[in-house]
Order: structure tokens, then sequence, then C-alpha cells
């Protein structure tokens, strides 16, 4: 491995909206044994304050930087992904969740798969911790133990590409339609890097480690239309974001796509709109079978009394 002093070979990229509850992401990346001159940390967060905790890591790690980019909600995962984009400085980009953890080791694999091709996209599987075997605090060997692949298919856990590529596709999605806590990014960039041409890889051995963790429940529209989305992009073998890293790139989303995502979109409202109906429907009976079984109690009540 040649030293590149002017600038470093990875960058790695994490992203946060002001919800994540510990930071031993960060924290397992100080531990690589990759040569520090030859990496760099970039921490993207959407809102306007950086956690002092992660502003700890940052001061002690001359490598790692944290942004904070002032929006408001809300949340919209490709803006930070992007800007980051923007300041990393390595020739690898490896985004991964900023609440997973790695091996030492971790890099220097990365690293030596990209070496070996240029046009690699690597994916890889992230092992979760069972609920109901979670520990507080963090433990790698704990995870290591009990760890296991819950979504095998899970695109936005970690991806590691050279940066020329992500550029070429110009970035994540900044779309309306993606701007949710919970998304499906890593999908459609999967799907344009694909139909670029790339080589897609999921690596057999490289794992990444997810500690349980309390969230937010979220429903599953925010997917689907995001699934429409990234559905047309495959049939139309669409490979650059409509709206994403370079303005002078953008171009409007196609007709027939942006009338699609507005049907399904109106098909979701309608759906919400029945289900409340026979929510209010069952709520109603509910509350007229407790009106009869008062009544009925009463009438039991007076006839034990006469």
């Amino acid at each position: 491995m040649m030293p590149a002093p002017d600038r470093p070979l990875v960058s790695v990229l994490l992203i946060d909206g002001g919800f994540r509850e510990s930071f031993h992401g960060p924290e397992s990346f100080e531990r690589q044994g990759f040569p520090r001159e030859l990496f760099e940390l970039v921490w993207v967060e959407h809102g306007a304050r950086i956690d002092p905790r992660l502003e700890a890591i940052v001061a002690r790690n001359p490598n790692f930087h944290a942004i904070a980019l002032d929006r408001r909600a809300p949340y919209h995962a490709g803006y930070c992904r992007n800007e980051g984009l923007r300041r990393c400085r390595g020739e690898l980009i490896v985004y991964a969740d900023g609440d997973v953890a790695v091996e030492e080791d971790f890099l220097q694999a990365v690293w030596d798969e990209h070496r070996r091709a240029d046009d690699l996209a690597m994916f890889l599987y992230r092992w979760d911790e069972p609920r109901h075997l979670h520990r507080a605090g963090f433990d790698l060997q704990h995870l290591r133990e009990v760890g296991r692949i819950d979504n095998p298919t899970n695109y936005g856990a970690c991806i590691s590409v050279r940066r020329k590529w992500l550029v070429e596709i110009n970035g994540w999605e900044q779309h309306p339609v993606f701007g949710s806590e919970i998304n499906a990014h890593g999908t459609d960039v999967h799907a344009r890097l694909r139909n670029l041409g790339l080589s897609v890889k999921w690596h057999p051995g490289i794992r990444l480690y997810h500690p349980w963790h309390p969230q937010s429940r979220t429903s599953d529209d925010p997917y689907r239309l995001q699934a429409a989305f990234t559905a047309w992009r495959l049939r139309h073998r669409s490979t650059t974001a409509f709206d994403g890293l370079d303005p002078a790139r953008n171009t409007p989303v196609p007709l027939d796509l942006a009338a699609a995502i507005e049907s399904l979109r109106r098909t979701i409202e309608i759906e919400h709109s029945t289900r409340f109906r026979r929510a209010a429907w069952w709520a109603h009976l509910a509350r007229r079978g407790r009106d009869h079984a008062r009544v009925a109690i009463a009438r039991a009540r007076a006839s034990l009394r006469s």
C-alpha cells in the first residue's frame, strides 16, 4: 500500500438525524488497524447540534470530522449523504449505518477487495443483536456470539464503492419520496450502480455488528413509494439521481414516474381512510357492546334485589 500524504485512500461516511442513542460506531473506527493517515471519518448531522459525546470522539481523532447541516424536519438522509460525499476526500467511500460496529481489520479487508477490482460495489451483511439477548453498553465479543442476520438484503447497512462511481450516478436521491427516517436509499443506489454496469458483491466474511436499541416504528408506506421509484429505475435502466449530488445535473422526474407515484400516494390515502372508518366502526360496536353489558348487569342486579 503506497502512502498518500495529501489525501486519504478511504473515507468512512456516517450520518445522523439527532436520534443516535450511542456512538459505538465511530468508536469502533477509532480502533482500526488501517493507518490513520490513509483514512478519514466524516459524520454528517441533519440538524444543527452535534452531540457532545461525538464531539469528544472527533476531538481526539484528527482524521475524524463532524458536520451539521442545520436542516429542519422532515429528516432526509439523502442531503446528509450527499454533503458527506462532497466533503469526503478518499478514493474509496465506505458508507455505513451510524450505529454499526466493525472489527479492527474492517477497513483493511474492504480496501483489499477494492484494490483487486476498480468497478466493485460491495455490500455487507449486518449481524443484529436479538432483543432478548441485549446487553447494556457495547461488547463486541458478545455481538460476535449472539449476532444473526435478520435482513439478508439490507442494502443500506453498508456499501463501499469508489467515489468516482457515486459521482457518476449523481449521489443519493433527494426527491421528497425518500424523505423518511427509515428509508430505502440503499436499494435505490444498488439499482443505479447495477444499471451502470458495476460488479455487485455481497461479501461472505466481512461483518457488521448492530446492537439492539429501542426505535420508533414506522409504517410501510414510505417503503412502498420508494420501491415504486426504484422499480421504475430498473425498468428504464436509469442510473442518475433526479435530485442529487450536483444541482447542475439534476433533471425533472419523468412524467410517467411522477404520475405513478401520485397514483400510489392516493391509493395509500384511500387505504388509510378505509382503515380509519373500519376502526371507527369497530370502536362503535365495542361501545354498544359495553352499553348492552351495563344494561344487562343492572337488570340482573335489580332482579336479585326484588
